[in-house]
């Protein structure tokens, strides 16, 4: 099964960051399925979700790194509507990880240091948010970070200093490692959290000490250390560029956007064509991992994903174009050797989604139903697609 089409900007970073480890006798593992068998997820969204037994069993655990393939579709940092308004967004994401066990924070803390710099990430460029109060601060002034380069923090905001990952499970203390371009003014997490573009969140160091038990924290038989960071963040920030002009991306982006503008007469904004590119990407990866539209769990996710991928299109160029056209010239680049499997899944959602609309437009031109809300929830009809959907919906009024 393919699952994830090559990403030209990160495949030198994840050669590196793999070789290192493996050199450092850390246990390499491929990229888990996309679609989790975790029963608190629906999708792999971060690198410990297939690691969690080795904090929670009784058996010596061992180190650990991979290359893992991710998705967030909703939910914070997960919604997909981001990407509309960053430029360094998106949904499906390689994220490299790495787990280790027996060592100290201070131990842990250079050992990431260490592997920044192996990569190429100069320690004069980042600034690392610590929790208040924890062994972190002290670990990271040890490695040679200087205090004006660290932020501490009292609470989750704009970035963590706790995690709990799913219902019931691991909870964690950690650090988040920010890049700052050169030229960038910054003297607190604030001024980081505000300027996005210059200030690359790089990943996070978290120490797994316990889990969640009923809203009290219970032991676990191996507490260790987890890091997660992002591969095309590394290449955002190594290449200069943001996500959306990286190799692979910026061929997606061009194609997305010439399709779209064969159905528009203006400057489409370049936010909307991110978004637009953004969905089309994560519907195409979920198709490649096997899933298909349905009513339940990943397969309602890749339903609801192409009907408002749809909504989008079709609002904003005020035409109700054939996704699959667009679709089609987003895999030509993309992945064009599974072109008519991902084309056809689109196609065949889309005629469903249309034959639901046709039915709400019907029953409104007939001044059965003119209630927005009833026509949303029984036919998905928004009240911005009847101009698109109906020439005769001007003359009716919603009531």
């Amino acid at each position: 099964m393919c699952a994830y089409p090559a990403v030209e900007a990160t495949a030198e970073i994840n050669r590196r960051l793999l070789g290192y480890h493996r050199d450092h006798g850390f246990r390499i593992y491929d990229s888990f399925p996309l679609v989790s068998d975790d029963p608190t997820l629906i999708f792999t969204n971060a690198t410990i979700t297939p690691f969690k037994h080795l904090f929670l069993e009784e058996s010596p655990p061992h180190d650990y790194a991979l290359v893992q393939q991710c998705l967030r579709v909703g939910g914070g940092a997960g919604n997909p509507d981001i990407a509309r308004t960053k430029e360094n967004y998106s949904s499906v994401f390689e994220m490299f990880g790495s787990g280790c066990f027996g060592r100290t924070h201070s131990e842990a803390t250079r050992y990431l240091i260490d592997m920044l710099v192996h990569v190429g990430i100069s320690t004069g460029n980042i600034r690392v948010i610590v929790p208040e109060g924890s062994p972190f601060y002290g670990a990271v002034t040890s490695c040679g970070i200087n205090p004006n380069q660290v932020y501490p923090i009292s609470a989750n905001g704009h970035y963590w200093r706790s995690w709990k990952f799913g219902r019931h499970g691991l909870l964690g203390s950690g650090i988040t490692v920010v890049h700052v371009r050169p030229g960038t003014h910054v003297e607190s997490a604030e001024d980081l959290a505000s300027q996005p573009e210059t200030c690359v969140e790089i990943g996070n160091l978290i120490h797994v000490f316990g889990k969640d038990n009923n809203g009290d924290v219970g032991p676990i038989p191996n507490q260790g250390f987890e890091i997660g960071m992002g591969s095309l963040r590394l290449a955002i920030i190594m290449e200069g560029k943001p996500l959306w002009e990286l190799a692979s991306f910026h061929e997606i982006f061009a194609a997305t956007k010439t399709a779209l503008e064969s159905y528009s007469n203006q400057q489409l904004d370049r936010g909307f064509v991110r978004l637009i590119a953004d969905r089309i990407r994560t519907i195409s990866v979920l198709v490649l991992n096997g899933v298909r539209p349905g009513n339940k769990r990943e397969g309602f996710v890749l339903r609801k994903m192409i009907r408002s991928c749809c909504e989008l299109v079709w609002i904003d160029l005020q035409e109700a174009c054939l996704m699959a056209d667009i679709v089609r010239a987003f895999c030509n680049v993309f992945a064009p050797e599974h072109l008519t499997q991902i084309v056809e899944t689109v196609t065949n959602e889309e005629q469903r989604f249309r034959a639901a609309l046709q039915r709400g437009i019907r029953v409104f031109e007939s001044g059965a139903c003119t209630n927005p809300a009833k026509l949303m929830d029984t036919y998905g009809l928004r009240q911005q697609l009847i101009p698109v959907l109906s020439k005769s919906a001007p003359q009716r009024s919603f009531k």
